[in-house]
């Protein structure tokens, strides 16, 4: 997994926006975007500022986690990175704009998930 999507999967999971992580690190929105895009790179003092606003050591931020290593394909990644040869299924090719609405009806079906499983546990 790419440092700029563990950023955003650390970023997501610690609930945080784009603007609410920058705000915690110095920088602008814009620069978060890049930097989950893999666009920049953040200097060791970002770095820093990254681990300690999402809570984590900065060598899990850098080298991920012993999970990351296992040959899991992360979804996200996969969605964003998929090359040149497109994403297929049966024989529709998705363009990016339809990418980008199924990984938010992910996203959003994940979260609606976690939600009702913790309401669950509450009971």
């Amino acid at each position: 997994m790419s440092l700029g999507i563990r950023i955003k999967t650390l970023r997501k999971a610690a609930r945080l926006t784009q603007q609410a992580l920058a705000d915690k690190t110095d920088v602008s929105r814009i620069y978060i975007q890049a930097l989950e895009s893999n666009r920049r790179l953040p200097s060791m003092k970002l770095l820093s500022k990254l681990a300690q606003a999402l809570d984590v050591e900065i060598t899990d931020l850098v080298k991920g986690t012993p999970s990351d290593e296992s040959g899991r394909i992360h979804l996200e990644e996969l969605l964003e990175n998929h090359g040149g040869g497109g994403i297929w299924y049966k024989s529709h090719c998705f363009s990016k704009n339809e990418l980008c609405f199924l990984l938010q009806l992910i996203e959003t079906t994940v979260s609606f998930w976690q939600n009702e499983n913790k309401e669950n546990l509450d009971k």
